[in-house]
Formats: structure tokens, sequence, C-alpha cells
């Protein structure tokens, strides 16, 4: 849950925290340059557009570009109003989000479970994001030159959270989340995602059935690690939705074409 140490972005947390390792190196073939950086053990959350390569072939570019920022709008909407303990990291075509004890989230893994359960029982635009999860010893610094520095986060859960992103699991399901098998740790999906429960006018208090499965522990190789045990659980009611997000990106794409503020460079 969210505390008052809470931090948006990954550049909120470095500017507000005291830093793991602050020096200044003078290496013989790069130069002098700064090193600074907060380590912190904690759960990151992977969420990446589906199908990417698929998109960037069958969309216009400008089509594409349109879509990608739909999705990242989508998650940042979603959560703006949500009280979890995370900051947030964009890259390429996913945004990374993280989960630690060390700035106030009681359960990291459970509250990225529970970021998870929000965009997947809110996708109406049908994005069906990758979602991946994995634990471990992460770095966010600051990368760059003197003239531009950016921020960064490395280490092996960014890569294993990726990495089980893309091994989604058979299925026709909406939604789905993969994470390690050790991470699960026997708990009960009732009470990971408790059933929605609600007052209804003739019937009183209803709950609804769960939409969320267990998946069975299965093996996937992850390139650089080996076989890994992993868990899904996954979501099987889909929206229906009149229109889709790849179908709206062309539909503003041809708005803004026939508005003129498309201008192809020849």
């Amino acid at each position: 849950m969210k505390t008052p140490h809470t931090f948006n972005t990954v550049q909120d947390l470095l500017l507000s925290q005291p830093l793991t390792v602050d020096v200044e190196i003078e290496d013989a073939w790069s130069g002098p340059f700064a090193v600074k950086g907060l380590e912190f053990e904690g759960i990151a959350l992977y969420v990446g557009v589906s199908g990417f390569s698929r998109l960037s072939l069958e969309l216009e570019p400008s089509e594409v570009l349109i879509y990608e920022n739909m999705f990242l709008s989508w998650i940042r909407r979603l959560l703006e109003k949500e009280r979890f303990c995370m900051v947030e990291r964009f890259i390429d075509h996913a945004v990374v989000m993280l989960f630690s004890e060390a700035f106030g989230s009681e359960d990291p893994f459970l509250d990225a479970l529970q970021v998870s359960r929000i965009l997947g029982e809110n996708d109406e635009p049908g994005f069906s994001p990758a979602i991946g999860i994995a634990s471990g010893t992460v770095v966010a610094g600051f990368t760059g030159s003197p003239g531009e520095y950016t921020v960064s986060v490395y280490g092996r859960p960014l890569m294993l959270a990726a990495g089980f992103a893309a091994m989604k699991p058979a299925g026709d399901f909406a939604a789905s989340i993969t994470f390690s098998e050790e991470e699960w740790r026997g708990r009960s999906l009732d009470k990971v995602f408790p059933p929605v429960e609600y007052v209804h006018p003739e019937k009183g208090r209803v709950r609804n059935p769960q939409a969320w499965r267990l998946g069975e522990t299965r093996l996937v190789d992850i390139p650089g690690t080996g076989k890994v045990a992993v868990r899904d659980i996954a979501n099987f009611i889909h929206w229906m939705s009149d229109t889709t997000a790849e179908k709206k990106a062309k539909e503003w794409f041809s708005l803004i074409r026939s508005k003129g503020y498309y201008k192809k460079n020849r």
C-alpha cells in the first residue's frame, strides 16, 4: 500500500533517498564518469505490449506510435487512483513497476499481483498485456554523461520478469500473469484475489464467481538462465467491446491525416 514514502518514478526515488553508491571514477579508457545508484531488494512487474512485432509489420509507423501511447496512458489512468507502493520505469514497449519493503510495500509480491489484477480486469481496449513478475536485487541509478543523465534500472529480476511475460501459457484467456513458482509459497488464490462482492437491490449482498484460475507448475526455458519453474494466474472473462485499441489507433491516425496534422516527409 502507499505510504508517505511512496515514489511515482525511479527519478523521484533516487532524488529522495540516500544512495548505495555515489562516486566519481577516473577510467583510463572512458575518462571520468559518475556512478550514482540505489540498490534494494524488491519485485519487478513487467507489463509489455503484446504482439509488438506483428503490430509494427501490419500498422503504419504512426499508428504504432498512437497504439503505444494509448497503452501507456491506459496503465497510468487505471493506477493513478489506486494505493500501491511502487515506482515505475518506461522502457521500449513496456512499463516496469518496482515494489519493495524498502519504500513501504508490506508484501511486494502481493502488491504486484494486485496491480496485475487491475490491468487484467479492466482491459476493455483489448491490449492483453504480457505480464511477468520476478524478485531479487535491483539497482536504480543515473546513466549518461555530464551533458545529459537519465535513470535506469538493472538486475536479474528485470530480465526474468520480461522473460516470464514472454512465456504466456496456452489457452483462450483474457489476461495472464506469470511468475516463479517459489514466489507463490502456497498462497490461496481466494485470499490473493478475493471474489468481488456488491449489494444487489433485490438479491442483497452478492458475490461474483472467481474469474481467475491458478495454473499448474510448468517449466519454461529462459535464455541465459535455463529451465525455471513458473505458475500462471489467468482470467477467462473477456470484455465484449465494440472496438479494440488496434482499431482505435487506425481510426485516430485516419482522423489526424484528414485534419491535415500528418505531413509525410518527402
